[in-house]
């Protein structure tokens, strides 16, 4: 089979691997559409030196048709269309049993520790493939798999309702998810993003204003469209320190704020400042939030399917796996919205 590794120092290779095999309890599934997500990148730029494995085939959004179950496996058949949930756990752990395979002391993720999904075929647990309904796309399932489930698992801790105005900040993938799901829970949007192309596209998708951060004040701009007020909610994907700063800027008093943007860890882009005096004096409540818990998963398709939510009018580029080194050099612009990798 086909699998793409990173090399460092931006170098993408798509290589020949022995198909998997499906033990106890795990399951083969033949790709039909893999995301490119920013932590994809992240990968991409490292150096040579920083990468720990050049083998490991990367990517960690998939969708697919079961090609095969490994004993003991009654709950998944072959040929059901599933996406695949991002992480592996132990399965008997409080976390796994509480549905946050996440936080499991024992996850590996796709594409780190565990090949990943930008290949031919992908072994995963049976628990982690889950059902996908037949009136979504296998593009659909590929979004869910990450940057759709972060973004609900957040919207839900931010109990985004029409009577919202949120505040997305950063307009890649995972912010464009947000603008999407925002909407389909009745909330007002407002985007916020440095690069024409997605201010573009946020517009396109629902967006009421998207604003430029590098030529505007984005909290006096906020207050502007809020009556004088600031935003209830803020939605903060780029892991930027100042788009970090500016979400907690441009929210009312009471305010609250998800961050799931990591940044550059470790390289001086990983931190959240905020005086504490407005913290406490405004009432804010800023939290983090980190993937989605497998078990919301189903509440994700009820929406996506009961309010028609548009995910794959967010996908500007698809590719074969065999041209992957291209789709990394474009989607690594930063001015696209999402990649996919998709097998006839």
């Amino acid at each position: 089979m086909k699998g793409l590794v990173f090399r460092g120092d931006r170098k993408a290779e798509v290589r020949d691997f022995p198909e998997p095999e499906a033990g106890p309890g795990e399951v083969v599934v033949r790709m039909k559409a893999s995301g490119l997500c920013g932590t994809d990148l992240h990968l991409y730029r490292q150096t040579a030196a920083e990468r720990p494995d050049v083998d490991r085939i990367v990517g960690h959004e998939p969708s697919g048709i079961v090609e095969s179950v490994g004993h003991g496996v009654s709950t998944v058949r072959v040929g059901e269309r599933v996406s695949v949930y991002h992480y592996r756990g132990c399965g008997h752990c409080t976390q796994c049993l509480g549905g946050n395979i996440m936080w499991c002391p024992d996850r590996r993720g796709y594409g780190g520790p565990v090949d990943g999904s930008h290949a031919d075929f992908i072994l995963t647990d049976a628990r982690n493939c889950l059902p996908l309904p037949d009136e979504l796309s296998f593009a659909d399932g590929a979004i869910m798999a990450c940057g759709a489930g972060t973004v609900f698992s957040a919207m839900r801790k931010l109990q985004v309702s029409g009577e919202d105005t949120v505040v997305v900040f950063g307009q890649g993938p995972v912010g464009l998810c947000g603008l999407l799901i925002a909407r389909a829970m009745g909330a007002r949007v407002i985007a916020v993003e440095p690069v024409s192309e997605r201010r573009a596209l946020s517009r396109e998708l629902g967006a009421e204003e998207a604003i430029n951060p590098d030529e505007a004040d984005v909290a006096a701009a906020v207050r502007d469209l809020t009556g004088g007020e600031g935003a209830p909610l803020a939605f903060e994907t780029s892991g930027n320190p100042a788009a970090r700063r500016g979400a907690a800027e441009c929210l009312r008093l009471g305010g609250k704020a998800a961050f799931v943007g990591l940044g550059s860890v470790g390289r001086g882009q990983d931190s959240l400042q905020i005086p504490a005096g407005q913290l406490i004096s405004r009432q804010l409540t800023l939290m983090g939030s980190f993937v989605m818990p497998i078990h919301i998963y189903r509440g994700l398709t009820d929406l996506i399917s009961r309010r028609q939510v548009p995910l794959t009018k967010m996908i500007t580029h698809r590719f074969p796996i065999e041209d992957a080194p291209e789709a990394l050099e474009l989607f690594d612009t930063g001015r696209t919205g999402k990649v996919i990798f998709e097998w006839q």
